[in-house]
């Protein structure tokens, strides 16, 4: 089946692309162009008129890819129209009438997959490059696309499959003089294989962060400047601002980017007790956001002395992730506490003063530094597969503590190595793959 769909976004621009993929796209693609494309050698671009039902469509610039050298691994042909979303409709609506089918969510990415052009990480990666927001969830996704990840992972798989090799051999030839596998070795190797694991999984945390941000809740009691802060941050207002206790009665959320860390800010309602039943619901939500937060502005009047209902709040907050914020500093200093916080700045959400030195602490909890060259995992998927390996590899190591012999242990090591390939897909199941390609882009 041959199939087609606009590959570029869902808006106007200079350029928009049409894509088949299949072993008819040539003979459907030449059915409403002006030239004859059989005749294009593979990797060539040429200038022609899209054709339909005797009018001219567009002038358009059309490109061959002809299996197995192609993004998908079979005969692609992609149409370089002008940016107007209904030039490309039409000339996606004539390739239908012409005998292509639509294409599904992720299926050109599919194709790739399952005619062997990608692994299934590296398929994944396509979709993180195309959502990546900020320079480091690029670079991460362009190394998992480049293979760091990929090869990482079949050297560890190469290794166990050594491991089981030798030990099946030693099972079914005992008696031709195959050399035995020294146990201590075994137990070495898998040692050196956990820790590569663990390692693996220790950057998880980080790719989380750097593939969906932190997720920042801005908490205080009513009219500490919550939401100026919210504002000041964003540059522009997202959030009203008023000097009426209880204006901020839900979550109010809202993506920025400081020096290269995305920030999911979350500004919520003030905590305080309440007769409103609408307001008190914000005040359940502000403290659940607390519990999921990664990072806390815990935001203070500096301009009157700590009340209870500051106390409170202040006792919600962890202080491992809160950096406290004394707004206000445009005001006489009023407020006097004893730092219980590893980062406290003072600020104006009105002046700006103070913001840059709480950017500088942002950047220095959560930077990464230089990734170009590290393997960082940002699928959760791939961290439960690793997870999975692990404690297999554990289970292992205490099985042959307790003197366990190969083959039984050989049944372990196996699952393993299945473990760790669902990675790349060598032994992911039919549904899981269509799960991941349903969250992709129609046309990629």
């Amino acid at each position: 089946m041959t199939i087609a769909a606009i590959a570029t976004a869902n808006a106007t621009g200079g350029i928009g692309i049409v894509r088949l993929s299949g072993d008819k796209s040539v003979e459907i693609a030449n059915k409403i162009f002006s030239l004859d494309i059989s005749t294009f050698k593979s990797h060539t671009l040429h200038l022609g008129k899209i054709m339909h039902n005797g009018k001219i469509i567009d002038e358009a610039l059309v490109s061959v890819f002809k299996s197995p050298n192609s993004y998908t691994g079979e005969d692609v042909v992609e149409i370089n129209c002008h940016g107007g979303l209904r030039v490309c409709k039409m000339v996606l609506e004539a390739l239908f009438q012409k005998g292509a089918m639509p294409a599904q969510a992720g299926e050109f990415t599919k194709r790739a997959f399952l005619n062997g052009k990608m692994d299934l990480s590296q398929a994944e990666a396509v979709a993180d490059l195309i959502s990546a927001d900020t320079d480091d969830a690029v670079t991460v996704a362009a190394n998992q696309l480049d293979r760091q990840l990929s090869n990482k992972i079949n050297t560890l798989r190469d290794e166990l499959v050594a491991s089981t090799s030798h030990i099946l051999a030693m099972i079914d030839f005992s008696e031709e003089g195959v050399e035995e596998l020294d146990y201590t070795d075994l137990k070495s190797t898998l040692k050196k294989i956990g820790s590569r694991v663990s390692e693996l999984i220790l950057t998880s945390d980080s790719g989380r962060i750097i593939k969906d941000g932190i997720n920042t809740a801005i908490i205080g009691t009513p009219n500490v400047g919550k939401s100026s802060i919210l504002n000041t941050i964003c540059g522009e207002d997202r959030a009203i601002v008023t000097n009426i206790e209880g204006t901020t009665r839900d979550v109010i959320e809202t993506q920025v980017t400081i020096k290269g860390c995305k920030l999911n800010l979350l500004d919520t309602a003030g905590i305080r007790e309440s007769d409103n039943q609408v307001e008190q619901i914000g005040v359940e939500r502000s403290k659940d956001a607390i519990q999921k937060a990664d990072l806390i502005f815990l935001v203070l009047d500096g301009s009157r002395e700590l009340e209870e209902r500051d106390i409170e709040v202040i006792n919600l907050a962890d202080k491992s992730k809160t950096i406290c914020l004394i707004n206000k500093t445009d005001l006489p200093k009023k407020v006097n506490f004893k730092n219980e916080f590893l980062k406290t700045v003072y600020v104006s959400a009105q002046t700006g003063e103070g913001f840059d030195q709480l950017y500088d602490f942002i950047y220095n909890m959560y930077s990464v530094g230089d990734i170009s060259e590290k393997i960082i995992i940002t699928n959760p998927r791939h961290k439960q597969s690793l997870l999975n390996a692990k404690t297999l590899i554990d289970g292992i190591l205490t099985a042959m503590e307790c003197g366990t012999p190969f083959d039984i242990i050989l049944g372990d090591i196996e699952v393993a190595i299945s473990a760790l390939g669902e990675i790349g897909g060598m032994t992911v199941s039919d549904e899981i793959i269509d799960s991941i390609f349903a969250n992709f882009c129609v046309g990629k």
